[in-house]
Order: C-alpha cells, then sequence, then structure tokens
C-alpha cells in the first residue's frame, strides 16, 4: 500500500470508518447468527468488489481522460 494517512487524515476518517464497519459486522452476526466465517467470507467479497472497482476507475480515467 502507498497511501499512508496523516495522523489527522487516521483520527477524523480511517478509525471512525474500521470501527463502523466492525459495528456493521457485528450487528449482522448479532441479528442473522451468521458466524464469523460467514462475515469473513463476506468481506473477502467486499474486498474483492473494491479491487474491481479501483480497477474499473482506472480504465476509465485512461478511457476518458478527464475523470
Amino acid at each position: 500500500m502507498k497511501f499512508e494517512p496523516t495522523d489527522s487524515q487516521l483520527e477524523k476518517y480511517v478509525n471512525p470508518a474500521y470501527e463502523d464497519i466492525l459495528a456493521i459486522c457485528d450487528e449482522m452476526n448479532f441479528q442473522l447468527k451468521c458466524g464469523n466465517n460467514y462475515i469473513i467470507e463476506f468481506m473477502e467479497n467486499v474486498l474483492d468488489n473494491l479491487k474491481n472497482k479501483e480497477g474499473s476507475f482506472k480504465r476509465e480515467i485512461e478511457i476518458d481522460g478527464n475523470i
């Protein structure tokens, strides 16, 4: 990973996002009783989706040039 957030960015954006994601996973497990293995699989799918989106976004920039 090339990006390194500043302390301010960590405090304002990264840490709250991390806490929100964990809270969502906890709530999902509480409501669905799905267990951590399902949550992990779910998060892996989210990560795969993000990786594909980043690739799509990069291709859009290369094609359109003005995004």
